[in-house]
């Protein structure tokens, strides 16, 4: 009995992943109509792919007319199903018209789902506020989500000493994390660290090559210097 519930269960979930599929290439194809009618089953499905499409497109005027109103009904509804996106959208939209409070609640939802530029919005929000302590919580947990703008603000933060006592050896941990996540000034500094503090001009060749990589035109200048220099990586 419990394996023909299981495999009713799976196939009920294949079903809804091909309607899924079929109400994205309408809208792809810009048939909206018929594509909010689909994704309007879905969301009564507690679909929250679905419910988010819903949201948004009733907030472009997509296939319907603009409604605000809805549109934050079925965003709230995908967020409330654990749709990262559908939490930021509401939080976006609430923002732009005027409701920064609000806004703030569904950025808070949308970070605890994991979404990163939820985090740096409620940072920034508390920044603003001249409240430091939950700006830099907010910011680190942007940093462990592996976002490498907050990692670098966090280096900054901690290298200035401006709002959080000053450390050195804590603002070069997160300005390893922003380069390690692919921010190309975060590798650079590391370079200008190491060629200028350490004397370590390998090391610091090493960093300026990957922020050359990153198009970091500083970066570039500086390892073209260093290799005019015969300097090795290893």
């Amino acid at each position: 009995m419990k394996r023909l519930v299981l495999l009713l269960f799976l196939g009920l979930n294949e079903l809804l992943a091909q309607d899924i599929e079929k109400a994205l290439k309408l809208y792809e194809a810009n048939k909206f109509i018929k594509a909010y009618e689909l994704f309007e089953s879905l969301c009564e499905k507690d679909n929250p792919r679905a419910c988010f499409s819903l949201g948004y497109m009733n907030e472009k005027a997509q296939g319907v007319s603009k409604d605000l109103r809805k549109a934050h009904q079925f965003y709230d509804k995908a967020c409330k199903f654990g749709y990262p996106r559908g939490c930021s959208n509401l939080a976006l939209s609430l923002e732009e018209n005027g409701y920064k409070n609000e806004a703030v609640l569904a950025y808070n939802r949308a970070c605890k789902l994991g979404d990163s530029r939820s985090c740096n919005n409620i940072a920034l929000f508390y920044e603003e506020e001249k409240d430091d302590e939950l700006s830099l919580y907010f910011y680190k947990k942007s940093c462990t989500l592996k976002d490498a703008n907050a990692c670098y603000k966090l280096g900054l933060l901690y290298e200035k000493g401006e709002k959080i006592r000053q450390n050195l050896d804590t603002a070069l941990h997160f300005y390893s994390q922003s380069c390690t996540f692919g921010l190309g000034e975060s590798c650079y500094i590391l370079g200008r660290y190491n060629q200028l503090e350490k004397r370590d001009i390998k090391k610091a060749k090493r960093y300026f090559g990957i922020a050359c990589d990153k198009k970091h035109k500083e970066a570039c200048a500086a390892y073209r210097e260093l290799n005019d220099r015969k300097i090795d990586i290893y």
